[in-house]
């Protein structure tokens, strides 16, 4: 697929990806049910359904003949070789706290190969959007990641997963490795982290046990701004490990999580 090809198919993702965001702004000002799926900790609403259904008709009445995998149950085959990733509301229960850190993410691959991303921050207004190999932005401003060389001056961004005795075991390491980090910030919003690699505003990105809707339109953006994303395989916890920040950092933060034993050699 051509650079020329890659940018229509972007053009759609924001399209799509702001039809969705129209359901979080429509909500903010009225009453949504909220349930679980199977844990008090893993929340999902009908912000969440109803904007995976307004990303699925935007995607399908532009490219019909494309598969579609969707946080929500959007499961759809591919004859064209390209397949839509979408999580129409990363960061659900910061979104029912009103806690400003949600967005619409939309991820592209062609062949099995991640290709681009969109992601809009629906609590603060930005947009953001990258192709592999052809850069990222953020409101037409370019993002390039951070240069910081060092493990012990990294600001890293994580996260936890919705199961009390992972979310134990992730402690425990979290205990063990951040002697080793400037800092770790958690924002419920692994989308938008990634985009803060992309940005510069976090040096790293780590987190266990994601989800392809998770990662696919952040890593994108990540990749298209410069960063490495890297997966490997947990040890002790769920897979995927993935890590994401300029390849030196990411380099050592690999390095660490197997002395601590949490990759698999």
């Amino acid at each position: 697929m051509n650079a020329t090809e890659l940018q229509e198919l972007l053009e759609i993702a924001q399209q799509a990806a702001q039809a969705a965001a129209a359901v979080h702004r429509a909500y903010r000002q009225k009453s949504f049910q909220v349930d679980n799926k199977g844990s008090a900790l893993d929340l999902v609403t009908t912000v969440d359904r109803e904007a995976e259904q307004a990303l699925v008709a935007a995607i399908r009445a532009a490219r019909p003949d494309d598969g579609i995998l969707g946080e929500e149950g959007s499961q759809i085959a591919s004859s064209s070789g390209v397949v839509w990733i979408l999580d129409p509301l990363d960061g659900t229960t910061n979104y029912v706290y009103g806690y400003p850190a949600h967005a619409v993410a939309v991820g592209v691959e062609v062949a099995g190969v991640r290709r681009l991303g969109v992601v809009v921050d629906t609590a603060n207004g930005r947009n953001y959007g990258g192709i592999i190999g052809q850069g990222a932005d953020c409101d037409g401003r370019p993002l390039q990641p951070g240069q910081t060389a060092e493990l012990s001056r990294a600001l890293v961004g994580t996260g936890f997963l919705p199961d009390e005795a992972i979310r134990q075991a992730q402690g425990e390491l979290f205990g063990k490795f951040m002697p080793h980090v400037r800092g770790i910030r958690r924002s419920g919003c692994p989308a938008l982290d990634l985009c803060a690699v992309a940005a510069g505003q976090l040096d790293l990105f780590y987190e266990v046990g994601l989800m392809p809707w998770d990662i696919a339109a952040g890593a994108a953006i990540a990749e298209a701004a410069g960063a490495q994303v890297l997966t490997l395989r947990s040890a002790g916890l769920p897979d995927p490990t993935l890590i994401a920040g300029n390849p030196a950092l990411v380099a050592q933060m690999a390095t660490l999580l197997s002395q601590l034993g949490a990759i698999s050699s």
